[in-house]
This record gives C-alpha cells, structure tokens and sequence, in this order.
C-alpha cells in the first residue's frame, strides 16, 4: 500500500467507516460467519473449529478498524494475534490443507460490500468516494494478504513441530512401547 496517507478528509471518513466497522450489526457479523462457513464445509462440519473460525472473523474486522481508527488510512500491520494462530494450530492438529484459509478470501469480499454500503452511507461526494473506496480497498488486501502470510507461517511451524518436535518423538515412543 502506497506510504502517502489520504487527504484529511477521507481520513475523517475513514475512521467514520472503521468506527461503524468496529461496533458492527450482529447481523453482519452473522452474514459474514454464514458465508465462510459455506466457503469452508470442512470448516463448518467442525463446531470447534467454526467457532474459532468466528472469533478469527471478529478479531480480524476489530484489528482493522481500529488501526483505522488511531490512524485512518495509514498501512494495517497483519493480525498475528491469538485467533488467528488458533485457527493455524487447529488447521495443522486436524490434517486440513492451507486451502482451508481460502475462506478468509470470502470473509474479505463480505467486510469489503459492508464497507462500500458504509461509505455510500457517508458521502456522495465523488472525489472523497473514489479515494475512499481507493484507500480502503488496498487496506483490506493488503492487511487480509499479511495476515494469511503470518498464518501460513505459523502453519509451517506448526507442522515442522508436529514432524519433528517433541510431538513427533512422543508418537515414535508410543509406537514403540505398542509395537
């Protein structure tokens, strides 16, 4: 994402927009739980796993709103913090694939078309549009990108422990004491 911020005023939008993100409808929140559990039936077959897929869901659109929020418009660091390395952890104890994030693909189709609804709710100044829509757009990519980078991440470390960590020792000694 570009380093300029914004002009003043679609960063004020901005922030109006990461505001109503942050205190969002539980209606949206359901829309956007439905959708990437239909995205992921692997996912939705797994109650503890569409749970923590949910939380992931909520924890994503809290910690971009809120760096929107402190500083609208600026570059979003990627969320590496617990729910979405509970969703990597549980990905890799289950045997699933990284495909399984794929879903998080969906979850930021649904956040972007609230986010377009909101703007138009905000202004209909086309200048201030067009860069909102603009700055938001690389945003959400940028942070959804980063994001999946850091689970993909963790999903490699948490393989490489389960196949050559402690886990992996524990399994052959097991083996052993059954064979």
């Amino acid at each position: 994402m570009s380093s300029a911020l914004p002009s003043p005023a679609v960063r004020e939008l901005i922030r109006q927009c990461a505001q109503i993100v942050v205190n969002a409808r539980p209606e949206w929140l359901d829309e956007l739980d439905a959708s990437v559990l239909a995205a992921s039936p692997t996912i939705a077959a797994d109650p503890e796993l569409a749970a923590a897929v949910s939380r992931s869901n909520r924890a994503n659109l809290f910690f971009w709103g809120t760096a929107n929020i402190r500083d609208p418009g600026a570059p979003v660091p990627p969320n590496t913090g617990p729910e979405p390395l509970t969703i990597a952890r549980e990905v890799v104890r289950r045997g699933l694939d990284a495909y399984s994030l794929d879903a998080y693909r969906v979850g930021e189709a649904v956040a972007w078309r609230r986010l377009m609804e909101i703007a138009f709710e905000l202004t209909s100044d086309p200048a201030e549009l067009h860069e909102l829509l603009d700055v938001c757009s690389r945003s959400i990519s940028s942070f959804i990108d980063a994001t999946l980078a850091g689970i993909a991440a963790q999903i490699d470390a948490e393989r490489d422990e389960l196949t050559r960590g402690t886990h992996a020792e524990r399994r052959e000694t097991v083996a052993l004491l059954l064979d």
